[in-house]
């Protein structure tokens, strides 16, 4: 007899509007010195390990908690290291990457991330959508998570 066990996933989906070019952001999300100054929660700060930019290329981002009060998930008094494989990349428009934790977060497995950026009259529209995340609860905390992350590059987009 076989069983088979569907798990349901939850998506996340976050958008934000930038003062900023499609160009300025997708670098923003590709340049590993400019990445390391905004990426994460103002709970912490980012140590960019690895990004090879490219299909297939690996990326891994250390996460150092700065307080004490993360949301996020995970132990906060730890370094949280999250990092996956480019899947697919259109410049300045498009970004898809596996995303998991690879210590002190959330035990989901690879999840999938979008990056989807789109011009508007005064900017760009940065559409995040983060896929397969296993629970209700990982969901919650990577939706406080993004919200922070990208409060922290409009930060970094406005003071360059």
């Amino acid at each position: 007899m076989t069983f088979v066990v569907e798990t349901a996933t939850q998506t996340l989906r976050l958008s934000r509007v930038y003062s900023a070019s499609r160009e300025v952001i997708y670098k923003a999300w590709t340049n590993p010195e400019i990445l390391g100054r905004w990426f994460g929660p103002h709970s912490h700060r980012c140590q960019v390990e690895k990004l090879d930019v490219r299909e297939g290329g690996e990326y891994q981002i250390r996460m150092i908690p700065i307080v004490d009060d993360s949301d996020c998930g995970g132990d906060s008094t730890q370094d949280s290291v999250c990092g996956g494989k480019f899947v697919s990349l259109k410049a300045a428009e498009e970004i898809v990457m596996t995303f998991d934790w690879i210590e002190n977060g959330f035990e989901m497995g690879p999840t999938l991330l979008t990056i989807k950026l789109t011009d508007t009259d005064n900017g760009t529209r940065l559409d995040l959508v983060h896929e397969k995340i296993p629970t209700v609860e990982a969901a919650d905390a990577h939706k406080g998570g993004w919200e922070g992350s990208l409060e922290c590059l409009q930060e970094y987009l406005a003071t360059g």
